[in-house]
């Protein structure tokens, strides 16, 4: 009876973190595969709806239910060391957590806001995994900065930093990126292939900027309009180019294909 209590969904309520829950218009379901206390069903629950809040103050609701599964991890030496993300008819994630961290722990990791961006877009594949998982790389500190995480003065340099250091990393500068990241990923090299990856949407956000645009904007036409289509990569790249109303987005997806070397960026 108790584990049957714990698979139970809690709907979404009251006042969280900085932001009202009458604000949140995304069907959140939280379920419990593990025993948790009240406190820390609170807790977690506080944490995922803050940043899901955050995300959607970006770029609207998505068009189907987020379900939340937490498993416990409590010999875990960080509040999350493992979380992944359940596609097909139920669209989600799951969160393997140590509930002995402080709120404020959850609130500074960006687990969180990775894992909930992937929902953006849909599943890719594996072979196009550099793609989705630069794209959930870029949005983490988009999600923060906005929820106050990080400084939005600071993305640069976060940004930069990151690229600087996996620039160096990479092994392959005979090779088109997107060429590399299936060795990339065989190798677990997983950082330089996510942030790799990355790249691509900050050009593509600063194309945007450049045209009065950016990517989040974006993302809430998409999410409105296309995002239950079911695109394949190809699919979801004419999309959004059809939604900038320019190539942004499928001439960059050549040029990571056919370029060698690590993906050129600028500050």
């Amino acid at each position: 009876m108790l584990k049957a209590l714990q698979w139970m969904v809690f709907a979404v309520a009251a006042v969280v973190g900085t932001h009202a829950s009458a604000e949140l218009r995304t069907d959140l379901r939280f379920y419990w595969k593990d025993t948790f206390s009240v406190a820390e069903q609170q807790k977690l629950e506080a944490w995922i709806r803050d940043v899901q809040t955050t995300l959607e103050s970006m770029t609207g609701p998505p068009p189907f239910p987020v379900h939340v599964t937490f498993l416990r991890a409590d010999d875990a030496n960080r509040p999350i060391p493992w979380a992944h993300t359940t596609r097909g008819t139920r669209q989600g994630v799951n969160f393997h957590v140590n509930p002995a961290f402080s709120a404020e722990a959850f609130r500074a990791d960006w687990t969180a806001s990775h894992e909930l961006s992937h929902l953006l877009i849909p599943y890719l594949g594996r072979r196009h995994a550099w793609f989705a998982e630069g794209f959930a790389s870029f949005m983490q500190y988009q999600v923060m900065a906005v929820g106050g995480v990080v400084s939005d003065a600071d993305l640069p340099d976060i940004y930069r930093q990151r690229f600087d250091r996996e620039r160096r990393r990479y092994p392959y500068e005979a090779l088109p990126f997107a060429d590399a990241a299936p060795l990339l990923r065989a190798e677990r090299r997983y950082p330089t292939m996510y942030w790799g990856g990355a790249v691509y949407f900050w050009q593509a956000d600063q194309t945007l900027r450049a045209d009065g645009q950016n990517l989040t904007a974006l993302l809430r036409r998409y999410l409105a309009c296309c995002r239950q289509q079911g695109h394949d990569l190809e699919g979801l790249v004419t999309a959004l180019d059809q939604l900038a109303g320019r190539d942004v987005f499928s001439t960059r997806l050549e040029k990571f294909r056919s370029e060698p070397g690590f993906p050129h960026y600028q500050q």
